[in-house]
């Protein structure tokens, strides 16, 4: 049983990602919690009491909004075809975007956040927007973002991009192991050699350690040399045509300017491949 939550704002591209979470998970037993969050109205210290009661009336009123956004949304889902093995339930948070995904994750032991982040198209970067962007590094469960107008059709392959800092996987990925089986895809490991030429002995470790837990899912390791991490990363993905990338977000080193929030929160991304987010903090 897997717990997935599912926070929309009731866009098109919101509800392509809703679609896609469901499509992916199409044979698991699943809880999808389908959460739409809008932000506490603060008053101002020399506010009337009368400001008081018209504040009162529209949360009031954006609460109803948001039930009858959520009510059309499971609308929606009725129409797919009939999943008995997934459960559908819908939560109202009057609250700041990232802290009401930080609560939810917390109290309901989810096990991926799915939200959409509209793309580009060409070469063009991905701006994986503002809601995306910061929870990065916030939450004990991956972040799978998926980019406008993609629709699940198979996962052959998966590309993950490392620096070879971690010491132990135990668990981590299962989200990424999960996946990989259930679909029999292959995961095609790149590295970027920034520095060094070839594998230190600490990185020659954690590619041996990740050899081993990504087993006996076929895992096939690429170094790219002499190009930036940036560009790197998205040539890969796009070379290889990849149904899904995976990164390891850091607070500092080695994906550092992919997530830089002082620079526009953008990672360069093939626009059409939906990116699977992990946490540093939980290896």
């Amino acid at each position: 049983m897997k717990n997935i939550l599912l926070p929309t704002d009731f866009s098109q591209n919101s509800w392509e990602a809703i679609e896609y979470a469901i499509n992916l998970f199409q044979d698991g037993e699943c809880t999808f919690y389908l959460m739409h969050s809008y932000e506490p109205q603060v008053s101002a210290p020399s506010t009337a009491v009368t400001s008081k009661r018209a504040n009162s009336v529209i949360m009031e009123s954006i609460k109803n909004e948001a039930t009858l956004g959520l009510q059309k949304v499971l609308k929606q889902i009725n129409s797919l075809p009939l999943n008995e093995n997934h459960t559908f339930k819908t939560i109202i948070a009057n609250d700041y975007f990232t802290d009401a995904v930080e609560t939810q994750v917390n109290e309901l032991g989810i096990d991926a956040v799915i939200l959409g982040t509209k793309g580009a198209s060409g070469l063009k970067e991905i701006t994986l927007g503002s809601n995306t962007a910061n929870l990065i590094g916030k939450l004990s469960c991956p972040i799978i973002a998926v980019p406008t107008n993609v629709v699940l059709k198979d996962v052959k392959e998966i590309g993950f991009a490392v620096d070879f800092s971690i010491k132990s996987y135990d668990k981590g990925l299962d989200l990424l192991k999960d996946i990989a089986t259930h679909y029999e895809s292959k995961i095609s490991v790149v590295h970027i050699l920034n520095k060094h030429k070839e594998l230190t002995a600490e990185m020659l470790s954690s590619k041996i350690e990740l050899e081993s837990y990504l087993k006996p899912v076929p895992t096939t390791f690429y170094n790219l040399t002499d190009v930036s991490v940036e560009l790197g990363t998205r040539i890969f993905s796009e070379s290889r045509q990849l149904d899904m990338m995976c990164v390891i977000a850091k607070k500092h080193g080695f994906f550092e300017r992919l997530f830089n929030k002082s620079q526009s929160k953008s990672i360069s991304h093939h626009a059409k491949v939906p990116l699977i987010i992990f946490n540093e903090t939980d290896f």
